[in-house]
């Protein structure tokens, strides 16, 4: 896990634009996929698995989620994904979409709505830092939140660790 003081400072970095989530992310032909769950629930284990066939990792445990000044949202390492990789040539991607990971058989991908995703990601504490932030920026990071699972589709996938989590994504 990151320093707080580095997640608080790079959540504060991004903000009113951008949020910093504890998630995985990986990312293929510039198309990224994110992986929300709670410790333990997958998140590193998906993206280990996608990892070693044709997908390149953009970050485990924090991802940065941001606008552009081109508009455009992109999943962006965080610094401690850099330096436990060695490697400061990690590659950000344009976001496609975002998955809550359940562990359990049989696999599948349901969408659901913007509403219920954010429900979730509040209740999975899925934005990095936010209690070590200010109330305005705490506003800032929830709304451009809401916002991302607005824009973007988002579903629950459930799958079997001897599953390939290939399966359910598009």
């Amino acid at each position: 896990m990151m320093d707080r003081f580095i997640l608080r400072a790079q959540l504060r970095a991004v903000l009113p634009e951008g949020v910093v989530l504890h998630a995985s992310s990986v990312a293929e032909n510039d198309s990224a996929s994110v992986f929300l769950a709670m410790s333990g629930g997958g998140k590193s284990t998906i993206m280990g698995k996608l990892t070693r066939e044709r997908y390149g990792a953009i970050a485990d445990d924090s991802v940065v989620i941001a606008r552009g000044t081109d508009g455009v949202v992109r999943c962006l390492p965080c610094g401690s994904m850099k330096q436990n990789m060695g490697t400061e040539k990690i590659d950000g991607a344009v976001l496609e979409a975002i998955y809550f990971v359940e562990k359990g058989s049989p696999g599948f991908r349901y969408r659901i709505s913007a509403e219920y995703a954010f429900y979730r990601a509040v209740k999975l504490s899925s934005i990095m830092a936010l209690g070590s932030i200010l109330p305005e920026e705490q506003k800032q990071a929830k709304a451009f939140l809401k916002e991302l699972l607005r824009l973007f589709p988002v579903y629950i996938v459930r799958y079997g660790l001897q599953e390939d989590p290939k399966a359910f994504l598009p």
